[in-house]
């Protein structure tokens, strides 16, 4: 039988032995481990951003309108055009769109709004026919369609028409819903309008289309669309319909309420201004919330290499955009596909 001897650690240890250095992190200086080797900088690596995150702007124009006068915005085309720029989206890897229009003929009560022959639904077929795949999106918004250029419809003395104004964007949302879209969005932040347009929607068996309001910081960083599409309203702003930019716990709780009122997900714009707001949303919201990178950024990064918006795009995923809406949409998109 044999035994077995267990020294103890007074027997092993070597007191005249020198120690080992031990490398601290507070002491440590130079190369980092992980970014040196080009290997393990791969091993790491993780796209933040693919083709399939981006939503692009459609802004459909009358076939007869001066393209001068609206070529300038990317995602500006003529309706004749919307089916082929759809496809072109597409075969880059976006599957979503946004479409707005250019409306001429405007009137108090934005009758055309609900004409199932208006623009509006002439592009929203175009586009479902020729890529039935495409995620398709819509404002449920007066401000293309009445003449004084507001959000919402006006009562007599120029006050807000609230319920009439609630009927418009339900009814608009049913209309564009028929006519194949899948998501809605009431754009003027005006209280009750989500729920309004919630239940119409269930009303009319369509509890399957989503609905995507707005959080708006009031900004010139519109000025540019608006002036595309003649949209700015006659007394010049929409400080009643928008958040001020100081108001940080306004947009938070608005962002609540719309949640709270039936929405599915949240577009928070503009985008640039609209770092902070993200990233505290993304800690209270589980919803998908979609960073709009307006007109006014997109004229921003219009001579700057792509690399550039590419960067920006990236830093909107990390403030906690799951979705990026982009004038830029086609051009990253591409950059994207070619490895940048």
């Amino acid at each position: 039988m044999t035994s077995t001897i267990v020294m103890s650690p007074a027997v092993v240890e070597n007191p005249t032995a020198p120690a080992l250095p031990v490398r601290r992190r507070m002491d440590v200086t130079g190369v980092n481990p992980l970014r040196a080797r080009p290997r393990v900088q791969e091993l790491l690596y993780r796209e933040l951003l693919t083709p399939a995150d981006l939503i692009a702007p459609i802004l459909v124009q009358p076939d007869h309108r001066d393209p001068a006068r609206y070529r300038y915005l990317p995602g500006a085309v003529s309706i004749s055009e919307v089916a082929g720029h759809a496809q072109q989206l597409r075969s880059v890897g976006v599957r979503a769109c946004k479409i707005l229009v250019y409306i001429e003929h405007r009137t108090p009560h934005a009758e055309d709004a609900l004409n199932p022959d208006n623009l509006m639904i002439a592009a929203i077929h175009a586009v479902r026919n020729a890529v039935p795949d495409m995620v398709i999106a819509t404002e449920v918004c007066g401000c293309a369609w009445t003449d004084s250029g507001e959000c919402v419809l006006l009562g007599s003395r120029g006050r807000t028409a609230i319920d009439a104004t609630y009927e418009l964007m339900a009814r608009m949302a049913v209309l564009h819903a028929q006519a194949g879209v899948d998501i809605v969005g009431p754009a003027a932040v005006l209280d009750g309008s989500v729920q309004a347009t919630r239940f119409e929607l269930d009303e009319a068996g369509f509890t399957d289309v989503g609905v995507a309001p707005s959080v708006i910081f009031d900004s010139a960083l519109f000025d540019i669309y608006k002036s595309a599409m003649n949209t700015d309203p006659g007394r010049g702003n929409r400080r009643g319909f928008q958040i001020d930019p100081s108001q940080l716990g306004q947009a938070l709780d608005q962002a609540e309420r719309w949640i709270d009122e039936g929405a599915d997900s949240v577009l928070v714009q503009p985008a640039m201004t609209s770092i902070d707001l993200l990233t505290r949303l993304r800690g209270v919201i589980r919803a998908p919330l979609i960073a709009f990178s307006t007109s006014g950024e997109d004229q921003l990064f219009a001579t700057a290499p792509i690399a550039v918006q590419l960067e920006y795009a990236r830093a909107l995923k990390r403030a906690g955009a799951d979705l990026i809406m982009t004038y830029g949409a086609l051009r990253l998109a591409r950059a994207l596909e070619d490895g940048q």
